[in-house]
């Protein structure tokens, strides 16, 4: 595959020649392993289920957001719309936790709820040094998953937040227009 760079502000390399494109990968990977991904994060979590469902929710925001992104040309103005693209299922399980049981509410309550919050980091974050918003969308993840995050917390999940988004970008940058359509 070639590739190559683009001015856009979201950094998402463009690509020719693509397998199908699976976004739902990212957050539905059957088992996603959360618990081992986020091991340095859940073994300071005092409800590591909680965590795990508010994580869920996270990946399914981030996921959606750099779609739409990449599905937009990447301008980053308006990558949130409160649906998700058409077939897209819910994130109800993180592992063997149920969502909207472990966090008391809604699954479209609590997925509404937290797009809010993370996508109003997103657009309040972003500058020259941080053009995707993803330090300040890490904040918010971790503020959202401990009262008081640690430093240590913070930066771990400020690399994991972008090792994520660059993932889910190249992966939509590699099928470029193969991708089927925003509603």
């Amino acid at each position: 595959m070639e590739s190559s760079r683009s001015s856009s502000p979201t950094g998402y390399v463009p690509r020719t020649a693509a397998p199908a494109f699976d976004p739902e990968r990212f957050y539905r990977q059957l088992p996603y392993p959360y618990r081992r991904e986020y091991a340095p994060v859940l073994q300071h979590h005092p409800d590591p289920d909680n965590a795990l469902a508010e994580l869920a929710l996270f990946h399914f925001w981030l996921t959606v957001c750099v779609y739409r992104l990449h599905r937009r040309g990447g301008t980053p103005d308006d990558a949130w719309a409160p649906l998700p693209p058409r077939g897209w299922r819910l994130p109800s399980r993180a592992e063997d936790v149920v969502v909207d049981e472990a966090l008391g509410g809604t699954l479209a309550m609590l997925l509404e709820s937290r797009s809010d919050l993370y996508q109003r980091f997103f657009e309040l974050g972003r500058h020259d040094q941080d053009p995707q918003g993803l330090r300040a969308v890490s904040l918010a993840l971790a503020c959202q998953l401990f009262e008081e995050p640690s430093p240590m917390v913070r930066a771990w999940l400020q690399a994991k937040v972008e090792r994520l988004f660059a993932e889910i970008s190249r992966s939509c940058a590699s099928v470029g227009d193969t991708a089927p359509p925003d509603p």
